[in-house]
C-alpha cells in the first residue's frame, strides 16, 4: 500500500512538472515580440473638456487607401471624444493640392495633413541626409531607424524650429520603382532615355545614371509616357496598376527605391499645426496619436501585401514583363544605388548640408544597420509576407473557379474601408501586428 501511494506521489509530481514545464514553453513560444506594439488604445477621459475643431486637408483621390485613412481617422476621433473633436475633413484636394500643404499648415490655415518631407528642405536642410533614396540596407533597416530615440528627436526639431509644425507620426507608400517602354537591365540602359522626375533629387539619380530627367505633372504622365515624350517612369507598383501605365509600357525595371519586399516610411509624415497642437488637452492629443498609430501600422501591413497583389496582376492579367535587375542583375543594383546616393549627396550638399549634418545621419543609419538591431523586426516581415502570399492563393483559387481578376481582387480594395464605422476601423485595425515606437511619448505630447 504504501509502495502503491508512494508510486502514485511520484508519478503526480511528474505529471505536474511536466505540465509547468508545457505551460512555461507555451507562454514562452506565445510572447509578443519585444518590437511588437502590445498597448491599450483609447479609453481618454474628455467629461468636461471644451470642443475643438481640426481642420483636415487630404489630396487623395477618391476610394484610394489614403482616402480610406483620411476618413478612418475622422471616424475614430469623433467617436473616441464623444463628438468633442470635429474633424473638417476636405477630401480630394478640394481646399489644397499636395503642393499648397506646406504653404498652409504651418501659418495655420488648415490644422492637419500629409507632407513629402522632400518639401520641407526649401526652409530647413537638415532633411537632406534622411531623405535620399537607396541608403536602406534592408526592409527591417528602415523599420529600426524609423521606430528609433534619435529619429523622432531629429524629426521633432526640424519640424518645429523652422517650419511650426508638429510631426506625430510617419505614414507609408508604397516602394517607388522604374517603368519602361524597352526592355532595360543595367545601368548604362539608362544613357539618353528621357525619365520622368518628380523634382531636383530624383533629377540628380537620373543624371547620375546617364539619363534625361523630364517634369510633368502626374495628370500629364499617362500621354507623355504613351507617346514615347517620356521613355522611363517612376512610380509604386500598386499606383502602376491604377493608373493603367501597363498601357504604355510594359517593362518593370525592379530597381526599387527601398530594399525588395520594403515600404516606405520616412518620407511622408502626417503633421499639425504646431501652435494648434499645443493648444488641445492632453487626452485630445492621446486620441489623434492612437488614431494615427493604428492607422499607419494597418497601412504598412495592408501597403506590403498589396504590392505584391498588384505585382502579380501586372505580369499575369496585363502582360508586363519583370526586368529584374535588383533580383537577376544584383551587381547591377548596386551600381545604381551607388551611383544615386552620391548624386543625392552632392545635391543635399549643394542645398546648405553640412558635414556635421550629414554625418551624424550616417552615424544614426550605420548604428541601426546592425544584425542586432535588424533581427529585432523580421518577424513582422516574415508575417506580413506570409499574409501576402495567402491573399494572393485567394485571388488564384477565385480566378480558377471562374471570377474575373476585378472579382476576385475587389474584396482587398480601399473603397470598402472608406465609410466604416469606428467600431469596425478598430477592430480591423487591431486585427495585425504592430510595430512598437521607441519614441518618447511625453516629447510626442509636447
Amino acid at each position: 500500500m504504501r509502495k502503491t501511494k508512494g508510486w502514485f506521489v511520484c508519478l503526480f509530481a511528474l505529471v505536474f512538472f511536466m505540465g509547468m514545464v508545457t505551460a512555461g514553453f507555451a507562454a514562452k513560444q506565445e510572447a509578443a515580440p519585444e518590437t511588437q506594439d502590445t498597448k491599450t488604445y483609447f479609453g481618454h477621459h474628455v467629461d468636461g473638456l471644451e470642443p475643438v475643431t481640426i481642420i483636415y486637408n487630404s489630396d487623395s483621390p477618391n476610394n484610394t487607401g489614403g482616402d480610406a485613412s483620411a476618413m478612418n481617422f475622422k471616424a475614430l476621433v469623433e467617436a473616441e471624444s464623444k463628438g468633442k473633436i470635429k474633424i473638417d475633413l476636405h477630401r480630394f484636394g478640394s481646399l489644397y493640392k499636395q503642393l499648397d500643404i506646406p504653404r498652409t499648415l504651418p501659418i495655420g490655415t488648415i490644422h492637419f495633413g500629409n507632407i513629402n518631407k522632400g518639401l520641407l528642405m526649401s526652409r530647413e536642410t537638415g532633411y537632406g541626409p534622411w531623405i535620399i533614396a537607396y541608403i536602406w540596407k534592408s526592409p527591417e533597416h528602415l523599420l529600426s531607424v524609423v521606430t528609433s530615440p534619435e529619429w523622432y528627436e531629429m524629426e521633432n526639431e526640424l519640424a518645429k524650429g523652422k517650419w511650426n509644425l508638429k510631426p506625430l507620426v510617419n505614414t507609408t507608400i508604397g516602394n517607388w520603382d522604374y517603368w519602361s517602354k524597352t526592355p532595360m537591365n543595367s545601368l548604362k540602359d539608362f544613357g539618353g532615355k528621357k525619365v520622368w522626375t518628380y523634382g531636383e533629387l530624383a533629377s540628380a539619380y537620373i543624371g547620375a545614371w546617364g539619363g534625361t530627367p523630364v517634369m510633368k505633372s502626374t495628370g500629364e504622365m499617362y500621354m507623355a509616357y504613351y507617346k514615347g515624350t517620356l521613355n522611363v517612369i517612376s512610380f509604386t507598383v500598386a499606383g502602376y496598376l491604377s493608373y493603367k501605365f501597363f498601357d504604355a509600357g510594359k517593362y518593370w525595371l525592379h530597381m526599387p527605391t527601398y530594399p525588395p519586399g520594403a515600404v516606405g516610411m520616412h518620407y511622408n509624415q502626417d503633421y499639425m499645426n504646431l501652435d494648434k497642437w499645443k493648444s488641445l488637452p492632453t487626452a485630445y492629443k492621446k486620441i489623434i496619436l492612437d488614431a494615427l498609430d493604428l492607422l499607419t501600422w494597418w497601412g504598412t501591413w495592408e501597403g506590403i501585401q498589396m504590392e505584391k497583389l498588384a505585382a502579380h496582376r501586372l505580369i499575369n492579367q496585363h502582360g508586363v514583363v519583370d526586368c529584374g535587375i535588383s533580383t537577376n542583375y544584383p551587381e547591377e543594383y548596386e551600381k545604381i544605388k551607388k551611383a544615386a546616393v552620391e548624386a543625392g549627396k552632392k545635391y543635399v550638399f549643394k542645398r546648405g548640408v553640412t558635414q556635421q549634418q550629414w554625418d551624424n545621419a550616417q552615424a544614426i543609419l550605420e548604428k541601426y544597420a546592425d544584425p542586432k538591431y535588424n533581427s529585432k523586426y523580421s518577424w513582422y516581415f516574415k508575417q506580413a509576407w506570409a499574409g501576402a502570399d495567402q491573399r494572393l492563393k485567394d485571388v488564384e483559387k477565385k480566378i480558377k473557379a471562374g471570377q474575373s481578376w476585378d472579382e476576385a481582387c475587389g474584396v482587398y480594395e480601399a473603397k470598402h474601408r472608406v465609410n466604416q464605422t469606428a467600431e469596425e476601423i478598430k477592430a480591423r485595425c487591431l486585427s495585425v501586428p504592430r510595430i512598437k515606437w521607441n519614441w518618447n511619448y511625453e516629447t510626442r505630447l509636447q
